[in-house]
């Protein structure tokens, strides 16, 4: 059974956030060490992991408003059945 609870995916929503950006930013330091091209990649990595990681985030959070507008319309379907 997986929780659909709106706060777990909000959680999801800043854990993932954090992902893209600290990934792609460590990810670029490393490469700036490989390179010697320090801090050039390490920028990089970090501003296409924010595009990334807000493009992700718009797209989860959009998921919970679509969840939240669901569930509210069957509880007021649910509420005209029992008038």
């Amino acid at each position: 059974m997986v929780n659909k609870s709106p706060a777990f995916r909000l959680i999801g929503v800043g854990s993932s956030l954090a992902f893209w950006i600290i990934g792609f930013t460590l990810g670029g330091r490393w490469l700036d060490g490989q390179l010697d091209s320090d801090p050039v990649v390490t920028v990089l990595g970090l501003v296409v992991g924010l595009i990334i990681g807000i493009t992700d985030a718009i797209r989860r959070l959009l998921d919970v408003v679509r969840y939240q507008e669901r569930r509210n319309r069957r509880k007021n379907e649910a509420k005209r059945e029992g008038q």
